[in-house]
């Protein structure tokens, strides 16, 4: 997540001492906070327009709104679709929020990382900031607007999607879409009002025994006083030690801020960010109000220097010669515009580096979603990021506004490692020496330490920047003219290629790319070159290489599969540090060339056909390339194979082989990511192949797919999707707060089919709280076609109803009728329907319903538009349903779709036990490890210290590792945020290996950090999966210190969940028969029946159940925890839980077998004294469940 933003206050600045160069390696502590994060994305509220233009009014019906998850806004077919579609005045999103009274006195702030095109947000009713530009982040202050203390506030953003001259980069033709809605994620940032604003963190001096730490952070003061203000600033390295620090003091007075300038200490041997070793410190400001600390912000820097030579042409990093190789990028995505989530923008950082082998990456033609640049420090991929532009340079007020662009996003992402360069001129723009002139100072102003460029496509061009970056699609033979020189475009404009073309065309666009980069490698005063581009995009062009709404500009198609020039780039990678790579490129077939070239990163390949081996050669084509190709020549085609070994160091690395195409006789379908976050907006790529015999893709195959799914979520994209080349892709998004398995079948007529599956797990991450009475499920779409009598199926009645295509509809096909009372009825579960239909002209009228009510005239007239919102029913009781259209009879009625909207709060389904003697873990914290790894499976966090408390098992701690091994003995130091009578552990081991398990141990409890005294406990643990639990004598403190002395294989230490544990807590059973209204006892009201002697699964033989809605119990308890205990069965539904009157969790109650006597919730630690439980029978059945009873067996309150 992005940092807080600056907020548009003059800033007075001073140069500080800052402390002494000493080294330093304590173990960081962190200090109070009042700052907090919280996601903003979930539980919004979308409509396309808003007919009164009232979008902001507070008590507006949303009728007419549907629940999202951002980065959202409508989807789209993958080509062929009008510009029209997103160029919308008036786009609303709202989002209903509540605060606690304790964020009283603090401020509190909206992020928005990128709305397109225009935005202005309202808190309550009034306009509370407002933003131009579709790609820069912003912040509003909303403190005054809100109200605390669980008061319903609501947030409602208009969003401006129309063609806006006035803005860059449009004003003339854009080969782009610029898209429109909230396109990034929005946070809620609350902190007190003393706060850092931002920091800028550079090196200005690096070498390899010391770098040298300048701090600049500006502090707001908006509280009502002057404040004596102290801030540390720490740089903490990746085992949480202090490698430098500064401190810097001022006065502040009230309502303004103050910029600290200071240098920290020296680095000693710093650790240097590198493409290979992109190594990361962690930078912590803390904030101290007098004597109280009142605020840490924290952001990450890599050490390194970067320098384009003037006189030798060349890029330097870290004082190494580096030739750039890399490729453009459009933050576009098939379907979704530029709404892509963060795993996804992540997601193409790591294509870019490791499967396309690029060293640079430019942000065409705009700044890009932090969470993409983010993946880019971890990775060490190179970024140029420029400004929005294209060709067009609009009126003085227009270049304000391009001005603005360059503050923003200097302002925004000079702390990123990977940044080497900043684009300060429009894109393929004529020279404006006025204009360039700003924008090029005010980059320098902003951040002295990085070089400008330019990216123009005419040589003569005025250099104002520090490098010239040019477009050169002349296929490398324009020689440079003046000094740095990058190309920063080539080829993809001039040689685009599809997927399906023929071989003889994408082996020219492949061969064209490599002469690209071999002529910008022989040129040793080139600093390098960039292709254009990476992938495919959506385009409002028509041209010979833009058709269908589609440039094929890529080496990649739109959703990210490679293409045969794809391999002019990965053949490039080290087979050292990325592995080895080869891959022929050449069909195999009838007609196909008599030369074969083969792409690798090998010392020799040896070709065979059909087993006869065409030699064994070393790399004879492009030569100047770190890695050249191979070219076999004379080689006739016979049905059969290629084979292509790769060899290095006198053996067999890798093998690529390629049959003659066959007949397609299956597809196969693959998911990216093996899980998903339950957020209702996470997705991943699901690429779909036909495949022949052979397992090989067959590149004639236009197979029609279709997609169907099982589980919490739902496939994103066209079904059926026309596969280009045999292949293609869709998304699978999860449901809000739905977990489980997700299940994508593809299927095809004459082809086998094919299932992926991924998991959607617990969604964690700290939210924005919801209002009680908004929180809104996940939307299932049922398409018109989707035809029967069951649920989620329209059933058609009457003489007139026929059906058909339009480009331009939901799945492509609608259903239509003109005949008076003709009706089409849909059955469904939920809480709300939304109507969709084509409007048009010649269209008429249709009276609409639902359960047999009151009919309301919807009338689909109008300018024609598919995939319209026509009318929504009003918020339904959840259950079961009947939607009604009866065609009036004065003019056609054409129907989309409908959109089933059902009640989804997180469901409950398999509680943790929290054991009444554990202190909670979410209160642990990490005050010293003296190893830990950070290269774990991309997936989940398996290495660093964090992960041994962080609530899974399949995550853990593991001492280094990946980059050196740590000798014994190991040490792990945990802060448990207060003081406690500390009585033992519960240590779980590594579950997928034995690596690390510990044998001898030693385990402290201090009450300051510092002084240790004696171990309270000694001894072996057990080499086993189980966990263990020791257990000794309490003693009081705040800290606790293990000590691994030895371990299974000698060298390692890790843990996969440790629970530290208190005495002195008692718990208290109460049966469910046990009735009444006083204290610990259940308060039954509704139908409940109960029975006695019904299984020996139950506590005491007994339990009481319901299935009637709104059925309750409650118990009354005092203590400071209160544990529900159920009957899970097949016919088990889904209840609400609370306590004290506080917000509903839903607990699922299902299960494939019966489970009595069974743990269902957990309520968190709650301040000791009087409380009550609260459980409420909802009538919901869960997806698998045959009927919807609750049932309770038992609680345990801990005192």
């Amino acid at each position: 997540m992005a940092a807080l933003l600056a907020l548009l206050t003059p800033v007075a600045t001073i140069a500080l001492v800052g402390a002494p160069t000493t080294s330093w390696a304590a173990p960081y502590v962190p200090q109070p906070s009042n700052r907090q994060v919280l996601n903003f994305d979930t539980n919004w509220l979308f409509a396309g327009d808003v007919p009164a233009g009232n979008g902001q009014a507070v008590g507006l019906s949303e009728a007419a709104f549907v629940p999202v998850t951002l980065p959202y806004f409508r989807t789209h077919p993958h080509k062929g679709f009008p510009r029209g579609d997103f160029e919308v005045p008036a786009s609303w999103y709202r989002r209903h929020f509540a605060l606690p009274s304790g964020y009283s006195g603090r401020r509190v702030l909206m992020e928005f990382q990128g709305v397109a095109k225009a935005a202005q947000v309202y808190v309550n009713g009034t306009l509370a900031g407002q933003h131009n530009g579709a790609y820069t982040s912003f912040t509003v202050d909303v403190t005054p607007y809100v109200t605390v203390g669980g008061a319903d506030n609501v947030v409602a953003v208009k969003v401006d999607s129309m063609t806006r001259n006035d803005l860059p980069p449009e004003g003339g033709a854009v080969d782009y879409f610029v898209w429109g809605g909230i396109v990034r994620d929005v946070n809620m940032i609350v902190a007190d009002p003393l706060h850092t604003d931002w920091t800028f963190v550079t090196t200005p001096s690096v070498s390899a025994s010391s770098a040298t730490v300048n701090a600049r952070t500006s502090v707001r003061n908006d509280s009502g006083a002057s404040k004596s203000v102290t801030v540390v600033t720490s740089v903490v390295d990746t085992g949480g030690n202090v490698v430098a620090t500064g401190t810097g003091t001022q006065t502040i007075a009230a309502n303004s801020a103050f910029e600290f300038n200071y240098n920290t200490s020296a680095i000693a041997d710093p650790h240097r960010w590198d493409v290979d070793d992109p190594y990361l410190y962690t930078v912590y400001t803390q904030v101290r109000d007098g004597s109280t600390w009142v605020d840490e912000h924290r952001t990450r820097i890599g050490v390194r220097t970067v320098a384009f030579n003037a006189t030798d042409g060349k890029f330097y990093l870290n004082g190494t010669a580096v030739k750039l190789r890399g490729l453009d990028r459009h933050e576009s995505y098939p379907f979704i515009g530029r709404a892509a989530p963060n795993r996804l923008q992540a997601k193409d950082a790591d294509i870019l580096k490791y499967e396309l082998g690029t060293n640079l990456v430019r942000t065409s033609h705009y700044p890009q979603d932090p969470e993409f640049l983010d993946r880019a420090d971890e990775i060490g991929l190179l970024v140029f990021e420029e400004i929005p532009g294209w060709q067009h340079i609009g009126d003085t007020a227009w270049q304000d506004v391009a001005v603005e662009n360059v503050r923003e996003m200097v302002t925004r992402d000079r702390n990123h490692p990977s940044i080497i360069m900043w684009g300060v001129r429009i894109n393929e723009s004529g020279d404006n020496h006025n204009f360039y002139t700003r924008t090029n100072a005010l980059a320098h102003q902003l951040d002295p330490s990085r070089p400008t460029g330019g990216v123009r496509n005419f040589t003569g061009s005025e250099k104002l920047e520090d490098v010239y970056t040019f477009n050169d699609f002349s296929g490398g033979s324009i020689a440079p003219t003046v000094l740095p020189w990058l190309v920063t475009e080539s080829v993809g404009h001039t040689d685009p290629d599809r997927s399906n073309d023929p071989e003889q065309v994408l082996t020219h666009t492949m061969l064209t790319h490599l002469n690209v980069q071999n002529q910008a490698a022989s040129r040793t005063n080139v600093a390098g070159a960039l292709g254009w581009a990476a992938f495919d995009y959506n385009t409002t062009f028509d041209t010979e290489s833009c058709i269908d709404s589609t440039c094929y500009h890529g080496v990649s198609d739109i959703f990210r599969i490679a293409k045969p020039a794809a391999s002019a780039f990965t053949s490039q990678r080290d087979p050292a540090k990325y592995g080895a790579f080869v891959q022929i490129a050449h069909d195999w077939a009838q007609g196909s060339s008599t030369t074969v070239y083969v792409a690798g990163n090998c010392q020799q390949v040896e070709l065979f056909a059909n087993g006869v081996s065409k030699g064994r050669i070393s790399p004879n084509a492009y030569t100047s390339l770190p890695h050249p190709f191979f070219q076999f020549d004379n080689v006739t085609w016979a049905a059969g194979s290629l084979r292509a070994d790769c060899w290095i160091g006198g053996a067999i690395a890798a093998t690529d082989t390629q049959y003659t195409p066959g007949a397609p006789v299956k597809l196969s379908l693959a998911a990216d990511d093996a899980s998903l976050k339950a957020d209702g907006g996470d997705m991943t790529r699901v690429v779909v192949k036909a495949l022949d015999a052979n397992n090989q893709v067959v590149p004639t195959s236009n197979a029609a797919v279709t997609f169907s799914v099982t589980g919490p979520g739902a496939v994103v994209g066209s079904s059926p999707l026309v596969l280009e080349g045999g292949v293609g892709a869709v998304y699978v998004k999860t449901a809000l707060g739905q977990t489980g398995t997700i299940a994508a079948t593809a299927a095809s007529p004459g082809l086998a089919s094919a299932t992926a599956s991924v998991t959607a797990a617990a969604f964690t991450d700290p939210i924005v709280p919801v209002s009680g009475a908004y929180t809104f499920g996940f939307p299932v779409d049922v398409n018109d076609r989707v035809t029967g009598t069951g649920q989620n199926q329209f059933n058609y009645a009457g003489t007139g109803w026929q059906n058909g295509g339009d480009a331009n509809a939901f799945s492509k096909d609608n259903s239509w009728s003109g005949t008076a009372n003709d009706t089409a009825t849909l059955a469904f579960t939920g809480t709300r329907v939304v109507l969709y239909g084509i409007l048009d002209t010649t269209h008429g009228q249709a009276a609409v319903s639902v359960d047999g009510g009151t009919e309301q005239t919807v009338s689909f007239t109008g300018t024609r538009r598919a995939n319209t919102a026509l009318w929504s029913s009003a918020t339904l009781a959840q259950g079961g349903h009947t939607l009604r259209v009866r065609v009036v009879g004065n003019g056609p009625v054409a129907l989309d779709r409908a959109t089933v909207l059902a009640a989804a709060p997180t469901v409950v389904s398999a509680p943790v036990a929290a054991s009444p003697d554990v202190i909670p873990q979410s209160r642990y914290s990490v005050r010293y490890v003296d190893s830990q790894d950070f290269n774990g499976d991309g997936q989940t966090l398996s290495g660093p210290a964090i992960s041994a408390f962080d609530g899974s098992t399949k995550t853990f701690w593991h001492t280094r590792w990946s980059t050196g091994i740590d000798p014994l003995p190991h040490e792990l130091q945990l802060d448990l945020g207060a003081s406690y009578p500390v009585a033992g552990f519960t240590y779980l081991p590594r579950q997928d290996s034995a690596n690390g398990r510990i044998g001898q141990y030693e385990f402290y409890v201090s009450a300051d950090g510092s002084n240790w005294g004696s171990a309270a406990a000694t001894g072996t643990l057990a080499n086993s999966t189980a966990a263990q639990t020791v257990s000794f004598t309490a003693r009081s403190g705040r800290y606790v210190r293990l000590r691994v002395l030895s371990s299974s294989d000698g060298q390692y230490a890790s843990i996969a969940d440790l629970k530290i544990r208190t005495s002195g807590v008692s718990t208290t059973t109460v049966d469910d028969r046990a009735t009444g209204t006083g204290q610990n006892q259940f308060n039954y009201t509704g139908t409940w029946q109960s029975c006695t002697n019904c299984g020996a699964d139950l506590y005491s033989g007994t339990n009481s159940w319901s299935n009637t809605a709104n059925s309750q119990f409650t118990v009354a308890f005092t203590g400071t925890q209160i544990r529900l205990y159920g009957v899970r069965d097949p016919r088990h539904g889904i209840a609400m839980v609370s306590i004290d009157g506080g917000a509903e969790t839903a607990v699922d109650f299902y299960s494939s077998a019966r489970q009595g006597n069974l743990l269902v919730w957990t309520s968190p630690v709650l301040t000791a004294g009087s409380h009550t439980l609260r459980v409420r029978v909802t009538a919901t059945a869960s997806p698998s469940a045959t009927d919807t009873f609750v049932v309770a067996d038992r609680v345990d309150i801990t005192g």
